[in-house]
């Protein structure tokens, strides 16, 4: 009897322990390579995740448009925005961690092309490519006369470039190097060195969501624990585009 008491315990444990498994944290972004390649791929994903595993969390990746993952992130269907920058208006709604990476944006243009580019304003009178529902958008907003077309994906908006469409592309610096290196012959286009803003790259969790302010702590213990042991200059290592000054300085942590 008592053995049978003893295999009816073990197996109501087993039965038990999926109920007892910490749920998998769920993030959503759109493809933005090298961040976010497709799900569980891409820089964003490898840092964000390794910070997290940290504490034990398991992170997992699903990819949809931008302006999408905003919304299953308000309704509840998703944890974590992976790669979101600071605004005033998202800040009404979601908690931001610590910086992970820094962005810079440039413009690009045509190389048999020559435009002078000098700023926004020396972008009056021409059409202008961005990513669709990405928060620099509002930087042309005092721009008028800038004419913009919004695609989801980067890659869109060089080929529309490389087509005579549009007379520049403004995006991250990095992920325009990689976009170019992997899809387009390099010499056909003129990036400019000029910066036209710099933002840090945190993730971002909804001020509704139940363990909100404690997953923003986890991931920020996290990121100073992988910093601190090699790992995340290690994952940089991985994208050798990227340049050193996009990457967060471990004397900061």
């Amino acid at each position: 009897m008592r053995n049978f008491v003893f295999v009816a315990f073990v197996w109501c444990l087993t039965c038990a322990s999926p109920l007892l498994a910490k749920p998998i944290l769920l993030g959503s972004h759109s493809v933005w390579p090298p961040y976010v390649q497709d799900d569980d791929r891409g820089l964003s994903y490898d840092i964000v995740a390794a910070a997290f595993a940290r504490s034990g969390e398991t992170f997992a990746l699903e990819v949809a448009p931008f302006s999408r993952a905003m919304r299953l992130a308000q309704s509840g269907k998703v944890d974590v925005i992976p790669a979101l920058w600071y605004t005033q208006a998202r800040a009404q709604q979601f908690f931001f961690s610590t910086a992970y990476l820094h962005n810079e944006l440039i413009f690009i243009s045509l190389a048999a092309h020559a435009l002078p580019f000098s700023g926004l304003r020396s972008l009056n009178g021409k059409r202008v490519c961005m990513i669709r529902g990405f928060a620099y958008q509002n930087l042309v907003r005092g721009y008028p006369a800038i004419g913009v077309i919004s695609q989801l994906h980067l890659s869109e908006c060089l080929q529309q470039l490389a087509r005579g469409r549009v007379d520049g592309v403004i995006a991250d610096r990095f992920a325009a190097a990689y976009a170019i290196t992997h899809h387009f012959q390099q010499e056909i286009f003129t990036v400019h060195t000029q910066v036209i803003a710099s933002w840090p790259l945190h993730i971002g969790i909804l001020k509704t969501h139940p363990r909100s302010r404690k997953l923003i702590g986890l991931f920020n213990q996290g990121l100073s624990a992988i910093i601190q042991d090699g790992t995340y200059q290690h994952l940089l290592s991985q994208y050798p585009q990227i340049g050193q000054e996009q990457g967060i300085n471990p004397i900061s942590h």
